[in-house]
């Protein structure tokens, strides 16, 4: 049998510097917290809890100890009210934002204070959009997955980092049909990391005759990554951990390609890999 892992696997860098610090912290026997979960990944959630992590989830039930605690924001940015109002109830933040997601924030900040109405490719419910309107002007912002009209002046359109490129640009190209304005301006803002993993998808579910898409299912990134990959091959994927593959009969297949997304730890990669190895 013969294995192909893409080149990008693992964490990006914006989890793992989340996550190392967080790890360095309570190896300093510091009491840390993580606002909501780091990842979408229950493996990563269990590690960290293991090593002495915790978390919560609402600013109405916070730690009874927060005032001697560090409370971690994790890659996906909050709002800024929400980051005040845990400065002011915690001992120390240290917020961990992905430079590439405070990016976005600055940019789209930026552009109203120019005059443009942002119109914001992604998922309402998802922390990084609710991070992106919180640091903003929430009254000069819509948030869509599906193109509509709008009637600006001038029309600033921009993307979730993890979001598909082509669906981003067939977006893009439908809003500038169907809206009003005298300025448009379309801003590529997804994550170059998102894009060589969506490339290698292809390249890959194209070479193999199965492949595995290792990631948490509520994982955004990841389960575009198997919607990528099941688009080439049918013989596609999407698993939690490598217990999911027990149930699968891959003797018959010679070629396997593995892809995972940014929140799949390193762990996860090799306990399917010696499964594979192994013969199952």
């Amino acid at each position: 049998m013969e294995i192909k892992l893409a080149s990008k696997v693992g964490f990006c860098y914006g989890v793992e510097r989340a996550y190392e610090k967080a790890l360095e912290l309570v190896d300093k026997n510091k009491k840390v917290y993580i606002y909501g979960d780091l990842v979408h990944n229950n493996e990563v959630k269990n590690e960290l809890i293991s090593r002495g992590v915790n978390f919560f989830y609402s600013l109405r039930e916070l730690p009874l100890d927060s005032k001697e605690s560090i409370c971690i924001i994790r890659a996906h940015g909050i709002p800024k009210k929400d980051k005040k109002f845990l400065s002011e109830h915690f001992y120390k933040i240290i917020d961990l934002t992905c430079p590439i997601v405070e990016k976005v924030f600055n940019y789209a900040y930026e552009m109203q204070q120019k005059g443009y109405f942002i119109v914001a490719y992604g998922k309402k419910e998802h922390a990084e959009m609710i991070g992106l309107k919180g640091n903003i002007d929430e009254n000069k912002i819509e948030i869509i997955k599906e193109p509509i009209p709008f009637k600006h002046n001038k029309i600033c359109i921009i993307t979730q980092t993890t979001m598909d490129y082509h669906n981003f640009k067939n977006f893009a190209s439908n809003i500038a049909q169907i809206s009003e304005y005298n300025e448009l301006i379309i801003k590529d803002t997804i994550c170059y990391e998102t894009k060589i993993r969506e490339n290698e998808a292809k390249d890959i579910a194209i070479w193999a005759e199965f492949v595995i898409i290792i990631g948490g299912k509520h994982s955004s990134n990841t389960r575009k990554l198997y919607e990528i990959s099941k688009k080439y091959n049918e013989n596609s994927i999407h698993i939690d951990s490598v217990n999911e593959l027990k149930e699968q009969n891959l003797s018959k297949f010679k070629k396997i390609g593995i892809l995972t997304g940014t929140s799949t730890p390193n762990k996860s990669i090799n306990e399917v890999i010696e499964f594979l190895r192994r013969g199952f």
